[in-house]
Order: structure tokens, then C-alpha cells, then sequence
């Protein structure tokens, strides 16, 4: 028999009778290693022989550690993505992966998954009537956590990518008309929350920017709003945290009214208003949205407000993030362009304004068509031809 060239590996049969392989391997991280494969079973071991070597050949990185779904959605979520993605995200994230993900698919090998897994795992989430918003959540989730295993030369392709994604339509966003908006202003004037309210319709400033706002975020001399921090409750914690786009971080107008609230609502609370400062460091201090006591106002806290004044109002009710469509639907009704209206909210992309932010609206619909029925069945409408060849 002829001597072994360099990178065949070599098979024989151990004293204790079970059979070994030994070849030399690349690793992910492009150092070289020398496996040892061990059977009692020839084949098998042989099998597994031709497939190190045929992948070596391919220029396929060797998988030292054989991950399981659940351990590798630990190290994603420990190791990569609290460096991408921001703490709330992580908390969602979180809460998909415990509750949803692991139960059903955390056993399985991450090597060896296949669609047919991911289908089988999104059928036992539907029939455990998990909504299709989160089975879609999932879906995203574990596609990211693949994706990643796939740049790392875990897996060669991303079997969440190929199986069908849950059917989710989302339900239409109800929102104010401007009569309705005018109306909850007025009837809201006396509250301590007046000023949160005006930001929120006036503006379309997300909850978070609202009660992060900090009166050295005011330029009263230039008349200018500049938003740049959010806060939120993370982990039981509220923390001041960085906007989440370039766009999201803005400048915005400070218009009569809402610079003759401010002014009031600091005097009438004895509240010596900070310096403006453009370069002030993101914290939960100088917040001019506080609680009763001061501290600035739990988010939740604005949402529970907003609530009761709707229903004892009697306005129809609507979520706290839908007073952002509901004025950008007033400024696209008042003609305003899409590009400002993209500015105000700040919209990364303008398409969203356009479509998921701005809605039609009967009101404007009626008179559209009335004008277009005026123009059609008016008597005076005749069009004259030249049949003049």
C-alpha cells in the first residue's frame, strides 16, 4: 500500500478495537488543527473522514463546537447584538426568544436545521395561539440570529429566509381629525400635562422625546425645539438614551403657542428654566415633563393620562403613537410638503410619512369628489370640439 500524501488523513484501528481518523482542519477563525474522529463503527468513521477532507478541499471552515439553537441565541444575544441594536430592542428580542423560540425549536442543532424545522416550529406557535405579530417577530428574530451564524461559518444558508414568514396584516391606525385634536387640546388646558399633550399633537414628538424633552433642549431666544434624547423605562430603570436615527435627532420651530405654554407653565410651577445648551450630555435631569413629585414622568404614565382624558372627553380612543399620524395627516391635509412633514416627524425615510403615516381622510375625499362631480354635471362644463379637418 502506498504512503499517504499531506492532507488525507489517516484511518486505522486502535488496541481497544474501536476505529480513529486523524486529519488536519481549518477553523473559522483561519488557524489549522489537527481532529481526531473516533467509532467503533468503520464507516462511520471513514464517512466521516472523506466529509472533513471533501470540506477542506471546498475551503469550508471546520465547526469545533456543535451549537444548539438555545446556546447559540444566548451567545448572539450575550456577545453581538448588545453592540448593534439598543436596550429596548434587546428586551424584545428577549422576550421572543424565552417565551416563543427556545420552547420550540431550542433543542434543535444549529448545523443541522432545516425549513422544515422552522415550519413545523411556527405551526406548534399558531396552535398554541401565539399571535401572528409575534410567530412574525420570531420569525425576524431567529432569521437575524442565522444570519449571523452564517458570517461566522457556522451554516451555509439561512433555512428562517427560505421557510414562508407568518401572514400578519397589520390593523389600520385609528386617529383624531383635527376637530377632534382641537377638541382634546381645549378640554385639556387646566391639566399638568397640558404642555406633553400640545408636543405630542402639535409636533407629532414620539412619547419618549415628549418626557425627555429638557428645558436646555429649548432655544427660546431663536425660538427653536432641538430634540435629541428619549427616555424610556429599561429593565425597571428610566434612562435617557440617544435617538434612534440621525433624522430622529432635530430641529424644530417653536411656534407662538407653544412658546407662550412653556413660558406659563414654567412660571406658574416656579420653575427657573435652564440655559440652552445644544451640547448638554444625555440625562433624566431638566426634564420639563415631570410627575408630581419632580422626577421625571414614566412614560406609561403619559399613556394612562392621555386614556382617561380621552374617555371622559368622550373622543374616540386612539393610542398615545397616534398622534403622530393624526397631525401628520393634518399637515398633508393643510397641503404642507411630504419632505417637511418627513423633517418634523423625523422619518429616516419619507416613504414612511407617506404611507403609514399620512392617511386619507372622507372629509377631504367628499370634497374632492364634490369638486370633481361639480366639474362633470355642471351645466356650464360644455366642451367645444374643432371638427375642422
Amino acid at each position: 500500500m502506498g504512503r499517504r500524501s499531506n492532507g488525507e488523513g489517516t484511518l486505522f484501528q486502535r488496541k481497544d478495537g474501536r476505529w480513529s481518523a486523524q486529519t488536519y482542519v481549518t477553523l473559522t477563525n483561519g488557524t489549522t488543527k489537527r481532529i481526531c474522529i473516533t467509532n467503533r463503527d468503520r464507516n462511520i468513521v471513514k464517512t466521516k473522514l472523506q466529509e472533513a477532507l471533501s470540506n477542506e478541499q471546498r475551503k469550508i471552515s471546520y465547526i469545533e463546537k456543535d451549537w444548539k439553537i438555545s446556546d447559540y441565541l444566548d451567545y448572539w444575544m450575550k456577545e453581538v447584538q448588545p453592540k448593534r441594536i439598543r436596550e429596548t430592542t434587546i428586551y424584545t428580542y428577549s422576550v421572543a426568544i424565552r417565551k416563543h423560540i427556545k420552547p420550540v425549536l431550542g433543542g434543535h442543532k444549529l448545523k443541522s436545521l432545516t425549513v422544515h424545522d422552522v415550519r413545523t416550529a411556527m405551526s406548534e406557535l399558531e396552535n398554541r395561539d401565539c399571535p401572528a405579530a409575534m410567530r412574525k417577530k420570531c420569525m425576524e428574530v431567529l432569521s437575524s440570529c442565522i444570519t449571523c451564524a452564517m458570517r461566522e461559518d457556522l451554516v451555509f444558508r439561512n433555512v428562517a429566509q427560505l421557510a414562508e414568514a407568518p401572514k400578519y396584516a397589520p390593523k389600520e391606525t385609528t386617529i383624531w381629525t383635527a376637530a377632534q385634536a382641537a377638541l382634546f387640546l381645549r378640554s385639556v388646558k387646566e391639566h399638568p400635562h397640558y404642555v406633553a399633550f400640545l408636543l405630542l399633537l402639535t409636533y407629532g414628538m414620539r412619547r419618549g422625546e415628549v418626557v425627555g424633552l429638557r428645558w436646555c433642549d429649548i432655544d427660546f431666544d431663536n425660538r427653536t425645539i432641538y430634540v435629541k434624547q428619549q427616555i424610556d423605562r429599561i429593565n425597571g430603570v428610566i434612562k435617557a438614551r440617544e435617538l434612534k436615527t440621525k433624522n430622529s435627532r432635530r430641529q424644530l420651530p417653536l411656534v407662538d403657542k407653544v412658546f407662550a405654554a412653556l413660558v406659563e407653565y414654567a412660571k406658574k410651577n416656579d420653575i427657573i428654566t435652564a440655559r440652552f445648551n445644544p451640547q448638554a450630555d444625555l440625562t433624566v435631569e431638566g426634564t420639563i415633563i415631570t410627575s408630581s413629585v419632580g422626577t421625571p414622568l414614566e412614560p406609561r404614565n403619559l399613556n394612562r393620562s392621555f386614556h382617561q382624558l380621552t374617555e371622559k372627553i368622550g373622543l374616540p380612543r386612539i393610542k398615545i403613537h397616534a398622534t403622530r399620524h393624526t397631525i401628520a395627516t393634518i399637515l398633508k391635509e393643510l397641503a404642507v410638503p411630504l419632505k417637511d412633514v418627513q423633517l418634523i416627524l423625523g422619518h429616516s425615510n419619507i416613504t414612511t410619512t407617506a404611507n403609514i403615516y399620512q392617511h386619507g381622510t372622507s372629509e377631504v375625499q367628499r370634497a374632492a369628489l364634490t369638486s370633481a362631480q361639480n366639474r362633470l354635471l355642471s351645466e356650464n362644463s360644455e366642451v367645444r370640439y374643432n371638427t375642422e379637418s
